[in-house]
């Protein structure tokens, strides 16, 4: 059959005669009116996108009263019954690949137990949209979806199985922005939503995954019953990080907050910050590194934080890894807020330089509020960051509780949805995919500046610590653990299989590795550190003096501080103030010349103007900062006519600090 009529130049036209059609039945030839007459809703809607928007302006002279047999007789060997098919093919295959861009992701291959995969859904059923296995075969016109201007219905199938229902399941059609979901569709789309690793690519992350199943083995032998709260079942989160922190560094990111709760945190501090392995272990023995410990953290080891510097290809960047407390979720906020105080020391003011990185539980990204409450502030003007990464260790479990018991949503990434986050789910036992999407997570946040979440589908190989037992709750899904193979078997596997690695160089770099933590253990009895991470960069000479009784000066001139008085209390001529507002400032000054009288809000604006004009920044940030919760501050004026704002403290002298004064959203926890 030639179907060269429904080619991209005449699909608009056959769209234009149903905008006709639609306007007045009577005014087409009766073979299209019985066309259109079959189609659809659904198909009606795949018509609509060869024409353009319904509201666009027409041109008159395109459409006249054409019939089938005027358009055949013009093109060799077609029939209108022919016609008819290939059209409805066209639509019900465009149907089709729109169902999987929007819910392949249900069907995907997420769960490295298999406990709850699901493969079939009637949306994703060719069947249910009018094909039958005959049709398997015949080559359909999809005008350049896909990146392909025909296909036969089995590529159409097999192509969006491996690009949206493998490994890898993908939300991005809740996004708002054209650009944003485009790029993200053509991503995935123009390599089947994978990346073709070298050899020395798949060997690296081999790499990374043997550390961290060695390094958790070697602390469960060597420390048995000592809480560690370990990756077994997530190893992949390591390679996944550490391609996030290198494509960051690639794109000229100087620096990366990091914020993370217990599980697996010993072993990305040991791989991807860098942080000596002989320097975990002696915490693991009890020894103290050095006395100015007791003075910083003094936490609990699977609280740690660290900062380090990382180089690829010839560029550094710096990593902090942001200590944490036992509350769930609680480092969130203060992670964003470093990066945000960050950039502004830096002067960053397109976000190009410093980003945030979530690892988010499964169980606590759907229940704890403080999720909710970071989000919202993602997009607010006092506290954009310009984008954080999310990475969700989804062990599918939280403590003892099933998702069916500890969320409302069909994913625990729901609440991401809430700032049009695109959402990458990803089965861990598939580290390739899992560096993939990791790659794509670190690319959209630093084009876009905005949110995305990685979803890494995993388990726990342990309970919730080490000292837990699982199948007091869990019976049937530590079976089924006990049974499963490692990521690290599963991927040697698969590596012997394509010849990328032989069996004496995987026994080289397990011995290699082993032997090198004997070592660190015995170099652990005696370790000392260089330095103490949490007092470099701007805090190097920063130190507690013990035992000192000093006080700093920070007592001022009467005239200076008069002289700063009348400036913070001047407001423009040509700015309508309130009346009462006016008058409150009026007041204020005479309080000041006279010496007497002076409230807490006039002596809190004193104090932060002496602070700028020593260059100082000021940052205030609350509900109702500016006006003050109970009408006191007025640190923010308001044009009664234009509603224009006016904040005396950023104005009263040429060189000073920035204020920055916020009234944020209703927050009593993350702001």
């Amino acid at each position: 059959m030639n179907d060269a009529f429904l080619n991209s130049a005449n699909a608009p036209y056959i769209a234009e005669l149903f905008f006709k059609f639609k306007k007045n039945p009577t005014s087409v030839d009766s073979s299209w009116k019985s066309f259109f007459q079959s189609l659809n809703d659904d198909d009606v809607a795949i018509l609509k996108d060869f024409g353009g928007p319904e509201w666009k302006k027409r041109p008159s002279k395109i459409i006249d009263d054409v019939s089938f047999d005027k358009i055949i007789r013009n093109i060799p060997d077609v029939e209108t019954d022919s016609f008819k098919t290939s059209t409805l093919d066209s639509i019900r295959a465009l149907r089709l690949i729109r169902a999987f861009r929007v819910n392949g992701h249900l069907i995907a291959n997420l769960d490295p137990l298999g406990i709850t995969k699901k493969d079939h859904h009637p949306e994703l059923d060719y069947k249910n949209y009018g094909f039958t296995d005959n049709d398997l075969s015949r080559e359909i016109f999809i005008d350049g979806s896909l990146g392909l201007e025909r296909a036969s219905l089995n590529k159409i199938i097999r192509i969006l199985k491996e690009t949206y229902s493998a490994s890898i399941g993908v939300e991005f059609l809740h996004m708002q922005q054209p650009e944003q979901k485009q790029w993200v569709q053509e991503r995935i789309e123009e390599v089947h939503n994978k990346t073709n690793f070298t050899n020395e690519g798949k060997k690296a992350i081999f790499s990374r995954l043997i550390e961290s199943e060695l390094f958790e083995q070697f602390l469960d032998k060597k420390f048995i019953g000592t809480k560690r709260y370990g990756i077994e079942g997530g190893e992949s989160m390591i390679p996944g990080i550490e391609q996030i922190v290198k494509q960051a560094c690639l794109a000229e990111v100087e620096n990366i907050f990091i914020g993370t709760a217990h599980r697996g945190r010993l072993t990305l501090l040991s791989t991807v910050l860098g942080m000596p392995y002989k320097s975990i272990l002696s915490k693991f023995q009890g020894y103290l590194n050095d006395p100015n410990e007791v003075l910083g953290s003094g936490d609990v080891k699977y609280h740690l934080g660290v900062s380090s510097d990382r180089e690829f290809e010839g560029k550094k960047i710096h990593i902090s890894l942001v200590p944490n407390p036992s509350h769930l979720e609680a480092v969130d906020p203060v992670v964003i807020g470093k990066v945000r105080a960050k950039q502004t020391q830096l002067k960053d003011k397109n976000n190009n330089k410093v980003f945030g990185l979530l690892i988010h539980g499964d169980a606590a990204m759907a229940g704890q509020g403080i999720v909710a409450e970071t989000f919202a502030m993602s997009q607010l003007l006092g506290f954009r960051t310009g984008g954080t990464i999310h990475f969700v260790i989804n062990n599918q479990i939280g403590f003892t509780t099933m998702p069916q018991y500890g969320r409302s949503a069909p994913y625990c990434t729901e609440i991401a949805k809430m700032v049009q986050a695109p959402i990458f789910h990803v089965n861990g036992d598939d580290p390739e995919a899992v560096v993939h999407v990791c790659r794509l997570a670190t690319e959209f946040r630093n084009k876009f500046k905005e949110d995305v979440v990685v979803d890494m589908f995993c388990y726990r190989r342990s309970g919730h610590n080490e000292a837990d037992e699982p199948s007091f709750t869990q019976p049937l899904m530590y079976q089924a653990i006990k049974k499963h193979p490692t990521t690290v078997k599963i991927y040697q596997k698969r590596l012997l299989k394509e010849n990328t690695i032989n069996s004496d160089q995987i026994l080289k770099i397990q011995k290699d590795f082993k032997n090198f933590l004997d070592t660190e253990l015995e170099g652990a009895k005696s370790y000392k550190p260089n330095k103490v991470d949490w007092l470099e960069g701007d805090w190097t000479g920063l130190s507690t003096a013990s035992f000192d009784a000093r006080k700093g000066i920070t007592s001022i001139k009467e005239s200076e501080l008069l002289e700063i008085g009348r400036a913070i209390h001047q407001i423009p001529a040509d700015f309508n103030s309130h009346k009462k507002i006016k008058k409150l400032y009026e007041d204020r000054l005479t309080s000041i010349e006279e010496g007497k009288n002076i409230d807490w809000a006039t002596a809190e604006a004193l104090a932060f103007a002496t602070l700028l004009k020593e260059g100082y920044g000021v940052r205030l940030s609350g509900q109702d900062t500016g006006r003050g919760t109970f009408s006191q501050r007025h640190a923010v004026l308001y044009d009664q006519i234009n509603e224009k704002r006016f904040v005396p403290l950023r104005h009263f002298i040429k060189q000073q600090g920035y204020f920055e004064i916020i009234d944020s959203f209703l927050s009593e926890y993350g702001v």
